[in-house]
């Protein structure tokens, strides 16, 4: 019964690296990064972070363009949207109505003194 043991033992560890090599031979899967737009008619949220000036300065039923930064570290700007201001979220987030254009996670909502950062509500909170 010894001898079974120690035999089932080195089968084992011998069959380990055959194992192993089968296992290592799977190439890695690519990874897919699925972008969300929101276009016309979508619901946004615009974070402010409880900042006073923002609460004043965005009002009900304004509409505000919307910019994507790219570039090199994100120095240019290009306009790819308007909101329409339709409320207010909690303490920290304004809610708006896409107008015009496609616009994406972390675009900003911008007025000369102060902006908002776009966030798409998930699933959950439609």
């Amino acid at each position: 019964m010894k001898t079974l043991k120690q035999l089932v033992v080195v089968i084992a560890i011998l069959s380990l690296p055959v194992l192993m090599s089968a296992c290592a031979t799977v190439p890695p899967q690519p990874q897919v990064k699925a972008t969300i737009l929101a276009r016309t008619g979508d619901i946004v949220h615009l974070f402010h972070g409880g900042n006073k000036m923002a609460k004043e300065e965005f009002c009900l039923k304004e509409i505000v363009p919307v910019y994507r930064y790219f570039g090199r570290r994100y120095k240019e700007a290009a306009e790819v949207g308007k909101v329409r201001i339709t409320g207010y979220v909690g303490d920290h987030y304004l809610e708006g109505v896409v107008i015009e254009g496609n616009i994406k996670d972390d675009d900003v909502a911008m007025k000369p003194n102060s902006a908002c950062i776009i966030r798409l509500p998930g699933p959950e909170e439609k």
